[in-house]
């Protein structure tokens, strides 16, 4: 599985941009602001700061004077897009095809894209939401006063649609979803739900 997490020794500052969580939307906006991409991947080390590190845990672990800032998204989108749904058209064939594939991944103790495999070492100090991006951009000071925020630059990037397949759309994931389906996804991520203030009947909402 690979990683990549990017740094910033001007900000003091490391972002990790899980999959499906909007990752391509924050790394893009800190990128105008020279931060720096690296690259793990498990079981392979890599050199940062004099440090042989071998996963992004391991990183979290040797950078406790750095904030660390996280992209997320509402579980319910997360896991309906990674089993495919953006891809799908809405059927009861499709609903059961999705069903399955999360039965399978929750078999493992560590998911693709789950947020939380690293929260037993810290959580975040601040963290993007896909649904509430401007807004939470401007929790984290050093973006709220750069110039990409002055200049109104980023609220018009918040604005604009980076991805354009069926699962973009607002809220089409909650088409696949009844309440067995939710509660698999809930009670595998009830810590992320409580950490990024998502609720347990959001995708009903």
């Amino acid at each position: 599985m690979k990683y990549h997490i990017n740094i910033s020794d001007k900000y003091k500052t490391f972002v990790w941009t899980p999959e499906r969580t909007g990752s391509n939307h924050l790394t893009n906006i800190i990128k105008k602001l020279g931060f720096k991409s690296h690259f793990f991947e498990e079981d392979k080390l890599v050199k940062i700061d004099f440090l042989q590190l071998s996963s992004h845990c391991n990183f979290f672990e040797n950078h406790w004077n750095y904030s660390f800032i996280l992209s997320t998204r509402n579980p319910y989108s997360s896991y309906a897009s990674q089993a495919g749904a953006g891809h799908m058209h809405f059927t009861l064939e499709n609903q059961n095809l999705l069903r399955e594939r999360m039965e399978r991944e929750f078999q493992f103790p560590i998911v693709s894209g789950n947020c939380c495999t690293c929260f037993h070492i810290r959580t975040p100090d601040y963290f993007v939401r896909t649904e509430s991006l401007y807004e939470d951009y401007l929790t984290i000071p050093f973006i709220k006063n750069h110039d990409i925020n002055l200049s109104g630059e980023l609220e018009k990037l918040c604005k604009e649609k980076i991805n354009s397949s069926p699962a973009a759309i607002e809220n089409y994931w909650k088409k696949f979803y009844d309440q067995d389906m939710a509660d698999l996804v809930y009670y595998n991520n009830v810590n992320s739900f409580e950490l990024f203030g998502y609720k347990k009947d959001s995708w009903k909402e």
